[in-house]
């Protein structure tokens, strides 16, 4: 990947407290229509400092959306922010059996729309 310095830049908006919160499935129709849950909730806040480990793990999985891993909810989905130039910042919910989801333009609205579990 081009340079981890970038991503750090994205995420600076992340904070440990995130973990206290979940997302409303039903705010985003593709992911209603695939997922039977009503909510995901937000389990850990990768930190910054280990994003090279965490993406060596997901590069495998994730490399063909151009998205980069920054938190993961229960049942072990990720939330990821596009660092490409098409999907810069966009926000998206990857699992692994259900395939990858576009939930927000920005980290901003996505954290918006979070609720408290």
């Amino acid at each position: 990947m081009q340079e981890y310095k970038n991503i750090k830049n994205l995420i600076t908006p992340l904070k440990e407290e995130l973990v206290t919160k979940k997302i409303d499935v039903s705010l985003y129709s593709s992911l209603k229509q695939a997922l039977p849950d009503s909510y995901l909730c937000i389990e850990e806040v990768f930190p910054k400092d280990e994003i090279e480990d965490i993406w060596s793990n997901f590069k495998p999985y994730l490399q063909e959306f151009q998205i980069f891993p920054i938190m993961e909810t229960l049942g072990e989905g990720v939330i990821c922010i596009g660092y490409d130039e098409t999907n810069k910042g966009n926000i998206y919910y990857f699992d692994f059996d259900f395939g990858c989801f576009l939930l927000e333009n920005s980290l901003e609205s996505f954290i918006s729309a979070l609720k408290d579990k």
